[in-house]
């Protein structure tokens, strides 16, 4: 679930900033037969998965864009393990694929594949394969539960209107508390990914800003992300509706990728699907508006590190 994407650097001006639900009930027949049921008010404890979203999401695996894990959003770390060995029952669906850039397929089928074969230790989703490939997507939901958001990249926009942006994220980080952490304080911001789109009458901006500390023997790295909103067509700093910071080795901190932006069920309640990195391992999220301005992450899936 891993990406590597080319990196743009923006540099920003200096500020100081801070940056389950458990299984179902039930056991999962190792046929398949049988999984957990997805609640939409759930039992104390679970993950908060949006049942509008549908009853799982897929992910692309590969370069070719056929190959999918499927993820069941009633996961935890703790069940996971019970997840694994299943074939996953998706004969019957078929599925929207989503990028950044929006809606890239409709109604796609997917074949079942058997569990794969690996080490024990390693935690991952049961597999599956697309009946035609497709290339940039990125994540799946089952066809009808959510629709497209039109997304631009600051990578996409013109010189002027990056620099734009980056001012303003650095307006917007400015509002932010001072961070606890006297390490980076101090220290120039850079953008490492942004993406902007319109609701209605606000402009929403995701970013992920950064500052790093360059020592040779103990190289350190701080990621905020941000979600903020401002009144369409206007000038000026961001509000802040969401914000999350990780510090730590330049190597291991984890860092969340943007993969896209989409509008869940009937209610049309906009969400950020994202995906949380780590060294050599990644969650996936939603972080989804609440109400006008307030934004809060809602799911997070079980850990996988294969």
């Amino acid at each position: 679930m891993k990406c590597c994407p080319t990196t743009v650097w923006f540099p920003l001006v200096v500020v100081g900033l801070v940056a389950c639900r458990e299984k179902g009930s039930g056991r999962i027949d190792s046929a398949g037969k049988s999984l957990p049921p997805v609640y939409s008010l759930g039992p104390a404890g679970n993950t908060n998965w949006n049942a509008d979203a549908g009853p799982v999401m897929i992910v692309s695996t590969g370069s070719t864009g056929d190959t999918i894990e499927v993820v069941f959003p009633e996961a935890t770390d703790s069940t996971i393990a019970s997840f694994e060995r299943i074939i996953p029952p998706i004969s019957g669906l078929t599925f929207d694929l989503f990028g950044r850039g929006g809606k890239v397929k409709s109604s796609v089928s997917a074949l079942p594949l058997p569990p794969a074969d690996t080490d024990e230790e390693c935690h991952f989703w049961p597999l599956a394969k697309l009946r035609s490939a497709r290339a940039n997507w990125r994540v799946g939901f089952a066809s009808g539960h959510v629709n497209a958001i039109k997304v631009d990249s600051i990578e996409g926009m013109s010189s002027t209107d990056s620099a734009a942006l980056a001012a303003s994220l650095a307006r917007t980080a400015a509002t932010l508390p001072v961070a606890a952490d006297p390490t980076f304080r101090g220290l120039p911001f850079r953008v490492r990914s942004a993406f902007t789109f319109r609701l209605d009458s606000v402009d929403v901006v995701v970013a992920d800003v950064v500052r790093s500390v360059n020592e040779e023997a103990n190289p350190r790295l701080e990621h905020i992300l941000i979600v903020g909103e401002k009144a369409a067509s206007t000038l000026g700093k961001y509000n802040v509706g969401y914000y999350s910071r990780t510090a730590g080795a330049e190597e291991s901190t984890q860092a969340t990728e943007v993969l896209t932006m989409v509008q869940i069920g009937a209610a049309k309640r906009p969400a950020i699907v994202v995906d949380i990195e780590y060294d050599d391992a990644s969650k996936l999220g939603l972080i989804e508006r609440m109400a006008d301005g307030q934004w809060r992450a809602t799911w997070r899936s079980a850990y996988t590190d294969c």
